[in-house]
């Protein structure tokens, strides 16, 4: 209102264009995070944010009708770091009267396929939290230290990971290594966090470490150590079941859990396999294929490749055959295009990709009496493994792909195909941000007449945890450990892409090749894990949510060298008890000293579970174990403002759908009731028990 109200005076008789500069300010993209700030490699880009922003508030003081947009938090923040007192309250000038403004707010412009809803709630709230302590802090020094002792160093990596040449890999690579860097830098300073909140948890002080490792088969304490103790902490409200595999040395272990009672593990080759049922830390064991089990995997003779997957609960069958195939890249040679295939552009010169292997070798069957897994390999440079776990309703399938081999001078774009007899009709559905899931139709697009002219990349739609298709008795749902992109080019079929190693740059302006060195600068090898849920379409939401839930939010392990001492506390939980099935805690942070903020949401959408698309309700005093809830106030999903506060702005559309009906009055003061795919921010006054 007061940009608007400054804003010099129009001529109603006459068309009045307002022009207002603005940034677009990468926090990194062909340059580092502080290059770009500092300006240091100008060679490269001939960008340095910290003088424009210098040379913007002096300008702005030249002239009272000029006016300027700042969008990236990330770096404002640190150029307000470094400036004077007076420069401080010059600048709260230009922002009360309306000549410097802040849009968007967050750390970062974050993309908008590659991204967690999560994660972009998370970072949207560090930026906004700035700026709210911002207003209503007159010490700017105060300002800065308040800032700095509520948000940590990870927290804000995590920011700039969600900016759209992030997290979405269209950066040069040696910004790549720095994004990497930070993310690791601060993990290592919230370690020490995590350590010593173990510590006070349990009551123990023995030096405890994390493997960070482990998806390659590295942890030295557990590969050195014949005793030693593994705390599993589980970050959902509700118990889940989590296999483990750690490296180890010995060929007998004995595992007993937190009461002391044996729990089933098994040795096999360097690996002990566990399963932890975590809420507490209970364990149980792992590794794959019919036990008490839920499904039934079968492999063709011939080929040694997947052939039905059966769910035995629900005595369904379907034909299911998965291979690994590669796109060959498009080099910009041919007569359609010119356009490579690139970080930005995915763009095969054929809808035809090649078969990487049409049999799979079958290296290692392993049995035991809570999983069985199948070991394929299909080239020197594409393997897996098929998991099926006892009492679990998902299989698991973990790939490993690469060096990918570019000397015969083709780029490859390299996918998993899987292969069904499901009538799915060109229709196929992905998820949103990790959070909606929305129908696709090959080769159709709703809002208008599309003329298909890329048969395979103009049908490939992003997906951050999970795909499926389906026909009216079986959905075949396929859960992702990262963002990829997803397509159905084939009835019946859904291919997910796993790797990509390029040879040229797609003219974006980049200025590379896709092409991670890696290791020994030969190729990067990526390695990740699918899990496949076979259910009728009524029920599959009550699999799959939860499922990929537990995917983003992994149990968190860390290790202590031998025996926990006899007065170490072994089991703690946060809250009283589980919560429901349809709500998800998903924000619990420190705001204050006697304040927390916390964001219930109902992980559910409208109809798409008979059992848990029902609105919830959640009692706030009930809540956790260690607080006692003395009052709460609603916010806006940033956190940035009251609830009561809010104004919306009403869009006039030609939708005839109306939107979801926000929450009916909750039933008292204490209690909170979600409707479906509902978020609810709320500010807490608590105490400590």
């Amino acid at each position: 209102v007061e940009s608007l109200q400054s804003c010099p005076a129009t001529n109603p008789s006459m068309l009045n264009v307002h022009l207002v500069p603005h940034t677009h300010d990468d926090v990194g993209w062909l340059k580092t995070v502080d290059q770009y700030y500092y300006g240091d490699r100008n060679n490269i880009q001939h960008a340095g944010v910290q003088y424009i922003l210098d040379s913007v508030i002096d300008q702005l003081q030249k002239d009272p009708a000029r006016r300027f947009i700042y969008v990236e938090t990330a770096f404002f923040y640190r150029w307000w770091r470094q400036q004077s007192q007076s420069t401080q309250k010059i600048v709260a000038q230009l922002v009360n009267e309306g000549r410097l403004e802040f849009i968007n707010g967050g750390w970062c412009m974050s993309d908008e396929a590659t991204t967690h809803y999560s994660a972009v709630i998370d970072q949207m709230t560090l930026g906004l939290r700035f700026f709210l302590i911002f207003y209503i802090c007159s010490n700017m020094s105060l300002l800065i230290g308040l800032f700095d002792i509520l948000s940590c160093r990870l927290e804000r990596a995590m920011g700039v990971a969600q900016h759209h040449d992030a997290v979405s890999g269209t950066e040069k690579q040696h910004v790549a290594y720095d994004y990497a860097r930070r993310l690791a830098t601060g993990w290592a300073h919230c370690e020490v966090l995590v350590r010593n909140s173990l510590a006070v948890l349990s009551g123990s002080e023995a030096p405890r470490v994390f493997c960070e490792n482990l998806n390659i088969s590295v942890c030295p304490l557990t590969e050195s150590s014949h005793k030693f103790s593994m705390n599993v902490y589980n970050p959902l409200g509700r118990t889940v079941s989590w296999p483990v595999r750690l490296p180890v040395n010995g060929s007998v272990y004995n595992v007993t859990d937190a009461n002391g009672r044996a729990v089933d593990s098994q040795v096999g080759n360097v690996f002990i396999s566990l399963k932890c049922t975590c809420y507490i830390y209970y364990m149980k064991s792992s590794c794959l294929l019919p036990l008490l089990s839920f499904l039934k995997v079968t492999f063709d003779d011939t080929t040694g490749l997947l052939s039905s997957l059966t769910n035995l609960e629900t005595d369904q069958t379907i034909q299911l055959t998965q291979n690994f195939y590669w796109y060959n890249a498009s080099a910009g040679n041919n007569k359609e295009s010119r356009q490579t295939s690139g970080a930005y552009i995915f763009r095969p010169n054929s809808s035809d990709p090649f078969v990487i292997n049409k049999t799979a070798e079958t290296q290692i069957v392993t049995v035991s009496s809570t999983a069985q897994e199948v070991t394929q390999r299909f080239s020197p440079w594409v393997s897996q493994v098929v998991r099926l776990y006892e009492g679990h309703r998902e299989l698991e399938l973990e790939w490993t792909v690469g060096p990918v081999p570019v000397a015969d001078g083709l780029g490859k774009e390299v996918i998993t195909r899987l292969d069904t007899d499901i009538k799915s009709s060109d229709y196929f559905y992905t998820d949103s941000n990790g959070r909606e899931v929305l129908e696709r139709r090959k080769d159709y697009r709703p809002t208008w007449e599309l003329k298909q002219t890329e048969p395979v990349a103009g049908n490939y739609y992003p997906i951050n945890s999970r795909a499926y298709i389906k026909d009216d008795k079986h959905q075949l749902t396929v859960v992702t450990d990262r963002s990829q992109g997803a397509s159905s080019i084939y009835n019946g079929s859904l291919e997910i892409m796993l790797h990509r190693r390029l040879l040229y740059d797609d003219f974006r302006g980049v200025g590379e090749p896709l092409s991670e060195p890696g290791e020994f600068s030969d190729g990067l090898v990526a390695r990740g894990r699918l899990l496949l849920t076979l259910s009728p379409p009524d029920t599959a939401a009550d699999v799959h949510r939860p499922l990929a839930q537990g995917m983003v939010l992994q149990p968190l392990l860390s290790f202590q060298d031998g025996t926990p001492s006899a007065n170490t506390k072994l089991e703690f939980s946060g809250l009283q008890t589980s919560l429901p099935p349809a709500v998800h805690l998903l924000t619990l942070s420190q705001w204050d000293k006697d304040t927390v903020l916390i964001r219930l949401e109902h992980q559910y959408q409208a109809k798409e579970s008979k059992t848990h698309s029902q609105p919830v309700t959640v009692n706030l005093q009930k809540l956790f174990s260690t607080l006692e809830v003395l009052g709460a106030s609603e916010m806006s999903l940033g956190a940035n403002q009251w609830k009561e506060d809010m104004n919306r702005l009403q869009w006039n559309t030609e939708k005839t759908s109306k939107p979801l009906p926000l929450s009916d009055k909750d039933p008292s003061p204490w209690e909170v009731t979600l409707n479906p795919m509902e978020i609810r921010t709320l500010l807490l006054r608590v105490r400590q028990l």
